[in-house]
């Protein structure tokens, strides 16, 4: 890179040449280069020679690398980081790392057939490969490789392990996540005007507590949503099976 930048108060925290941002956030100095290229940083601040990153480039570049951990794609990896400005403070980027990571509590893997089937303990036909894609078990990516977790991959083999048939499954799937996207979407939608644009437009102040309530809401939705299933489900059955009309 050749241009330049003036130093904020953020970025005057570090002083990291090239090869010490890379040691600092796990990556090669090559990766670091490419980001730059692509726009993901800031430009360095320049005395002769040498290029210096600060702080800003730090928290970007870990921010990276959190949203790849989660699969995120390096496109939408840049629009993440379009929303954030340059002269953002830790507490932006915690905020952002809160709303953008995954629900999930585990990270998933990424796995070629061969270790799908050594994490699954046993061999996998392409009829259950394709059932556990339908379940949404497993995602299939473009070079052949699944992405999953430890703990969704064995409810699934259990899923496909019973004397259901797999037809009743996938509907049953299909049912899921049809609600499952509706309710999603209207819980962000409420996120979106509650919470996430009266931050944006400079309503709430304390960052660092904003990132705490989104971190902790999920857990405490997710329990919520299951509260709620199981009632529905309850009703359900009472009208359907026990008090049928």
């Amino acid at each position: 890179m050749t241009t330049s930048a003036e130093p904020t108060a953020e970025s005057t925290v570090e002083e990291l040449t090239v090869d010490e941002l890379a040691a600092r956030t796990g990556m090669t100095v090559r990766t670091v280069r490419f980001y730059a290229t692509e726009g993901l940083l800031p430009a360095p601040v320049r005395r002769g020679r040498i290029a210096y990153y600060g702080t800003q480039h730090r928290m970007r570049l870990e921010l990276v690398r959190e949203l790849q951990d989660h699969g995120y794609t390096l496109a939408a990896i840049e629009r993440v980081l379009a929303h954030i400005p340059h002269d953002a403070s830790p507490a932006d980027f915690a905020m952002q790392a809160a709303m953008f990571t995954p629900w999930m509590p585990e990270r998933a893997e990424e796995l070629d057939r061969a270790a799908l089937e050594r994490r699954a303990g046993r061999q996998l036909s392409a009829e259950d490969v394709d059932l556990l894609v339908s379940l949404g078990v497993v995602d299939p990516s473009d070079h052949d490789t699944f992405r999953t977790t430890p703990s969704v991959l064995g409810m699934g083999l259990e899923l496909i392990d019973l004397p259901v048939p797999a037809a009743v499954l996938r509907e049953a799937a299909e049912v899921i996540h049809s609600h499952a996207a509706a309710v999603a979407d209207g819980l962000t939608d409420v996120f979106r005007r509650g919470i996430w644009e009266p931050f944006r437009r400079g309503e709430t102040t304390d960052r660092d507590q904003l990132a705490v309530v989104v971190s902790r809401l999920r857990p405490l939705v997710v329990r919520g949503l299951v509260n709620a299933f199981g009632h529905a489900a309850d009703r359900a059955i009472r009208r359907t099976v026990v008090d049928p009309p």
